[in-house]
C-alpha cells in the first residue's frame, strides 16, 4: 500500500491558490494606499485653492469667478470619485480576506487528508511487518520443537 499522491497534489494546489490570493491582496492594498494618497492630495489641493481664492481680492471678473467655481466643482467631483474607488477597494480587500480564509481552510483540510493517508499507510505497513514477524517467530518455534 502506497501513500496516495492525490492528497498532496491537492494540498499543493491549495497552497498555490493561497500564494495567488496573497499576491492579489498585496496588489489591492497598494491600490488602496495609492487611492488614499490621492484623496489626501486632492483635499490639500482643494483647501489650498480655496484659501488662495479667499485671500485674493474680490474684484475679479465674471469669467474668473466662473472658472474658479468650475475648477472647485471638478475637484469635488474628483474627490467623490476617489472616495467611491476607495470604498470599492475596501470591499475588494474584504472579499480577498474572506477568500483567503476559505483557501486556508481548504489547505488545512488537504494537509489533514494527506497526513491521515500517510498514517493509514504507516499503520498498514506496521501491521504487515508485525504479521511477518509473528509468522517468522511461529516458524522458528515450530522448527525448534521439531528438532
Amino acid at each position: 500500500m502506497k501513500i496516495r499522491a492525490c492528497w498532496s497534489a491537492l494540498e499543493g494546489k491549495a497552497e498555490q491558490n493561497i500564494t495567488k490570493l496573497r499576491a492579489e491582496t498585496v496588489q489591492a492594498e497598494q491600490l488602496r494606499d495609492s487611492l488614499l494618497a490621492s484623496q489626501q492630495r486632492l483635499e490639500q489641493l482643494y483647501e489650498e485653492y480655496r484659501a488662495k481664492t479667499a485671500a485674493a481680492d474680490t474684484s475679479r471678473g465674471m469669467s474668473d469667478a466662473m472658472n474658479q467655481r468650475q475648477f472647485m466643482s471638478q475637484l469635488l467631483t474628483l474627490r467623490e470619485r476617489v472616495d467611491r474607488d476607495i470604498g470599492t477597494s475596501q470591499l475588494h480587500l474584504q472579499t480577498l480576506a474572506h477568500r483567503m480564509l476559505q483557501a486556508e481552510a481548504e489547505r488545512l483540510k488537504m494537509k489533514t487528508l494527506t497526513e491521515n493517508d500517510r498514517l493509514a499507510v504507516q499503520k498498514y505497513t506496521n501491521k504487515r511487518e508485525q504479521h511477518s514477524m509473528d509468522e517468522l517467530g511461529m516458524l522458528q518455534f515450530n522448527q525448534a520443537r521439531a528438532a
